[in-house]
């Protein structure tokens, strides 16, 4: 399976159109919670994807994200060789996202990853 890159444009048009994206934030909690993260996005650190494989669904679309491209370049083609279908990664990062930025979520700050992703 490939990857598709995406620039700022693109992911906001993805989000509109596909309300059931997974937005997999591979960065640490520092940045997912000090740097802010885009609402809805679920906090799983590149770390910590091969203990975790069980909480994804290889049939969700899923956006891939970290801070500046690299994490999530190496993390979205991990899980496409792992039989994801559709894998997207956020080319250019958090460090240049222009769109909604969250600094909260209902998950304890101390939690690496999200308990379950639905």
């Amino acid at each position: 399976m490939s990857v598709t890159n995406l620039d700022n444009a693109g992911l906001q048009k993805l989000l509109v159109a596909e309300p059931d994206l997974l937005l997999l934030d591979v960065r640490t909690p520092d940045e997912y919670y000090g740097l802010g993260h885009i609402p809805g996005a679920q906090l799983m650190p590149i770390h910590t994807i091969p203990g975790n494989m069980n909480l994804l669904d290889p049939s969700r679309k899923t956006v891939v994200i970290c801070e500046h491209g690299v994490r999530s370049y190496d993390a979205s083609h991990y899980l496409a060789q792992h039989d994801f279908q559709q894998v997207y990664q956020l080319a250019a990062g958090m460090a240049e996202w222009n769109g909604p930025r969250s600094f909260s979520s209902d998950l304890d700050s101390d939690d690496e990853t999200a308990a379950s992703i639905s």
